[in-house]
């Protein structure tokens, strides 16, 4: 084979020039073909590929919406898929607004101002607004306890900055009412029975709307009586876990970059406060216990409406008609006096806090309603009737005589008395800002015995000022000071605030002779109970008789004090003067 191989390449070369152009030509011939199946191979695989690329794309496409249509219908048919995808979004509002707030306040507190207090103290302010406002925008997004967060933000008038008080001041009113059809869906899941048999009538509009429930007016259908229906917003139950989760965890990031952030207690004290306040049992409990404490006293002018049937997320309970406690124009159609409602208001909260020691600890307006007296021998032309019992707090023996003491000293502008009591009470040694949060004044009136003057613009703004150069001392004091002491300030304020809004021309010298009275009877009663304790004990012994007499003279001198005070800021144009001679001559005697 190889030498037949090797003859056939030396014919080869040998061809003539004729036949060699013949072939060179026929070759030629044959490369055009090649060269367009080449091209066309070529072609057809371009087209492949692309089409290939289109299906993938397609399929890409198709795959998406498919996926998008399987959560829509997974969204509006599975509960629990819902559930997840919602609080994904719910935890990521929240998040993002608390990453923007303390990236703002990171930025702001860290600027170098120099020597330019005035620019320091404007860039605090607007940042604190700023930051007010983004809060406020999610709270209305997410709802419910994000509100009643905001709601105990708003409260704190003279505890945080201005501009977080007033920007949260919108949420005690605007909240958004479950639509009709989760209603019906209630009462089927909690009472078992659809609404119409329960009720001959039912208005669907919602007389008020909170933040954890809304009221509606109705009328049983077994007896014909008219209630009012508070029903628990359904969705509460889904997320309030996951929220305050939620919420807890963001204050503790902020905690973590911002060692000075000390409001956590707002995230503690609410744990505290929901699971009370979201069990209408709970509320109707509340409610008869205080209408027992209330039961012998026949000179208030208080009404607690009374229970019809209770359920955890459903109560019913006996309709009042009446208005807001800060409706000025009821009161004047009704010929009802603004100033008689404050001191009204005043004696019966003074009369929780240091005598039965049961504090309803939620009086904003929209809690407390009024009208016209129905014939109950209060010597009033009006009522005064407390709704929303869900929010109350048990002051111990111990704990309502030193806040007694400590009022009592506020009052006589008792330095040592203010800075035992502080400690006893709030568990701090800076009594003199401790003071100024509990009554809103500065330390100087404090000081003076002269917290019964009125505020003037002066004062409002030396305290706005310190409200921001103190805001780190007032959050490190909150942090530290007991739950239940943090609610007594809350509802405190809120007193405050209703007091201040009752009066045209703020009166504060009645407030501070009621809550003097009410504190010296307290502490009275107080040192009775012990010393007669220990002469049962003991026997009668003289030195504990004249324990026992000098609390009885103590008691009656500040009495007779108050009641000159009284009596004096009735009938004397300068009352200011008297008090102060009242509270000199009882300091030397």
């Amino acid at each position: 084979m190889y030498r037949g191989h090797h003859h056939l390449l030396s014919c080869t070369r040998r061809w003539n020039p004729t036949v060699s152009s013949y072939m060179g030509h026929r070759a030629s011939s044959l490369k055009q073909p090649v060269l367009s199946l080449q091209r066309q191979i070529s072609s057809t695989s371009t087209t492949a590929k692309r089409s290939a690329t289109t299906s993938k794309f397609y399929k890409r496409i198709g795959l998406t919406a498919a996926t998008a249509a399987t959560g829509t219908a997974l969204y509006y048919t599975n509960e629990d898929f819902r559930h997840v995808i919602t609080a994904f979004e719910r935890c990521g509002v929240a998040g993002k607004t608390g990453v923007m707030v303390a990236l703002d306040y990171k930025a702001t507190l860290s600027k170098d101002y120099g020597d330019d207090e005035v620019r320091r103290l404007q860039a605090r302010s607007e940042c604190h607004l700023r930051c007010a406002k983004r809060v406020l925008d999610s709270l209305q997004r997410l709802g419910g306890i994000y509100v009643k967060l905001g709601q105990h933000v708003s409260a704190m008038v003279y505890l945080l900055p201005v501009e977080w008080t007033s920007t949260m001041a919108v949420l005690q009113d605007r909240c958004d009412p479950t639509p009709p059809e989760d209603i019906r869906q209630l009462f089927l899941t909690d009472y078992g029975h659809p609404i119409e048999a329960i009720f001959d009538e039912f208005d669907w509009t919602p007389i008020g709307v909170a933040s954890l429930a809304q009221v509606h007016k109705a009328r049983l259908a077994s007896t014909g009586q008219w209630v009012a229906v508070k029903l628990q917003h359904p969705n509460l139950d889904e997320f309030c876990k996951i929220d305050m989760q939620t919420v807890s965890a963001i204050f503790d990031c902020i905690y973590y970059f911002f060692p000075d952030f000390g409001f956590g207690w707002l995230v503690e004290e609410m744990k505290e406060s929901l699971p009370q306040e979201m069990n209408f049992v709970h509320e109707a409990s509340n409610a008869h216990q205080v209408s027992v404490n209330f039961a012998t006293n026949q000179t208030t002018a208080l009404v607690i409406p009374k229970t019809v049937w209770v359920l955890r997320r459903i109560m019913c309970m006996e309709f009042i008609e009446g208005a807001r406690i800060d409706d000025l124009d009821y009161m004047k159609q009704h010929n009802i006096d603004p100033r008689a409602v404050s001191t009204e208001l005043t004696r019966v909260f003074s009369e929780m806090i240091f005598l039965h020691g049961f504090v309803h600890c939620d009086p904003h307006p929209g809690n407390v309603i009024i009208r016209p007296s129905t014939g109950k021998k209060h010597g009033q032309n009006f009522d005064l009737v407390l709704l929303d019992h869900g929010l109350y707090r048990t002051l111990t023996t111990q704990l309502r005589n030193d806040y007694a003491h400590l009022w009592t000293s506020l009052i006589q502008g008792d330095e040592e008395g203010i800075r035992t009591y502080s400690y006893r009470v709030g568990g701090t040694e800076g009594y003199q800002l401790f003071a100024s949060m509990l009554t809103g004044r500065e330390w100087a009136k404090i000081h003076e015995a002269d917290l019964n003057s009125t505020r003037g613009q002066e004062e409002l703004g030396r305290m706005a000022k310190g409200a921001l150069d103190f805001l780190v001392e007032v959050a490190d004091i909150l942090g530290k000071m007991p739950r239940t002491v943090l609610l007594l300030l809350k509802t405190n304020d809120l007193l405050r605030h209703v007091d201040e809004q009752l009066n045209v021309v703020p009166d504060e010298r009645i407030t501070y002779v009621i809550m003097g009275q009410y504190c010296s009877r307290a502490v009275w009663l107080e040192t009775r109970a012990h010393l007669v304790h220990k002469l049962h004990e003991l026997g009668w012994q003289w030195q504990l008789l004249k324990h026992l007499a000098g609390a009885w003279w103590d008691y009656h001198r500040l009495e007779y004090a108050l009641w000159f005070y009284q009596l004096c800021s009735v009938w004397l144009d300068d009352a200011h003067a008297v008090w102060l001679k009242c509270t000199r001559w009882y300091h030397h005697h």
